[in-house]
């Protein structure tokens, strides 16, 4: 009777994993299939295949596999909202764990969420000397993202300048800091004062040299009509009044665009620098953590 019952006991068990068993090459299969596709480039069919889980019946692992995989089909089609949303949800456990934190941390510097980026940044893996710098890397980018100058400096003691994966990368990203901070800051306020006294000049101020002398001359022009239809005609006639209308127009508009020009160029500055930060902070990502 006791080998009938262990018998029993060890038939119901095998039984009751087969349903596991199946599920678990089932997803293994499929997962395995989605990630062909990703390789070729099949992005909707591979997202297609990877929604087709049911969440409920995984395992813990499969459903980091299933994140993982999610939200980097995800960052190959540029969504890099949904792309950090997955990546960071595959926990510790995972083995895919360490290239999520990085990459999940970049799509969220690249969004502009720079304090969500900087908190998964301070806890990035970093189980050996390559990953500790590029770490420190990643954390630097952010930190001339957000202008942070002196946090820069604190990270830059941490670059090796001689990883054959970043390199080129530090040095250039120092660069960047130089240039950041010897940036002239322009006010837009003394901008517009300028080019109330003489039109134009607020633009050059701005470093618009063109559109400084594109301003001058149409406020010059009207300004020369509106004094020779007063000479001739008086302050009365329809000659004065018509380009005292324009030369007002045109006066006040170049003031007003002295005023924006500022801050258009402080933009495009700004904008040109932040790109070219997060492309050096993405080609290490790829380099190391992207095999």
């Amino acid at each position: 009777m006791t080998d009938f019952r262990r018998w029993l006991l060890l038939f119901i068990v095998g039984f009751l994993t087969i349903p596991a068993h199946c599920q678990t090459t089932t997803f293994s299969r499929e997962w395995q299939f989605a990630r062909y596709l990703a390789d070729k480039e099949a992005t909707d069919e591979a997202m297609s295949v990877l929604q087709a889980f049911d969440k409920q019946l995984l395992t813990v692992s499969q459903r980091d596999s299933l994140a993982y995989l999610t939200g980097w089909l995800a960052y190959g089609a540029k969504s890099l909202g949904e792309a950090s949303d997955h990546l960071l949800r595959v926990s510790k456990a995972s083995p895919f764990y360490t290239k999520s934190q990085y990459f999940g941390a970049y799509c969220l510097a690249f969004q502009h969420k720079r304090d969500s980026a900087g908190a998964v940044m301070q806890h990035l893996p970093a189980p050996d000397s390559t990953l500790l710098e590029l770490r420190a890397f990643e954390r630097a980018g952010l930190a001339l993202l957000q202008r942070q100058y002196g946090l820069y400096d604190t990270l830059r003691q941490q670059f090796s300048y001689s990883s054959y994966a970043l390199s080129a990368e530090e040095k250039r990203m120092d660069i960047y800091w130089q240039g950041l901070r010897a940036q002239k800051h322009r006010s837009p306020a003394l901008a517009g004062l300028l080019s109330a006294a003489v039109p134009g000049l607020g633009k050059l101020y701005a470093g618009k040299t063109k559109q400084g002398i594109a301003a001058f001359l149409p406020v010059l022009t009207m300004g020369l009509l509106a004094w020779e239809g007063y000479r001739k005609d008086g302050p009365a006639s329809l000659r004065f009044l018509g380009f005292g209308s324009l030369f007002t127009v045109f006066y006040i508009g170049n003031i007003w665009g002295s005023t924006l020009a500022v801050k258009v160029r402080r933009d495009e500055f700004n904008r040109g620098y932040d790109n070219k930060i997060l492309f050096d902070m993405h080609i290490p990502l790829r380099n190391l953590l992207n095999r």
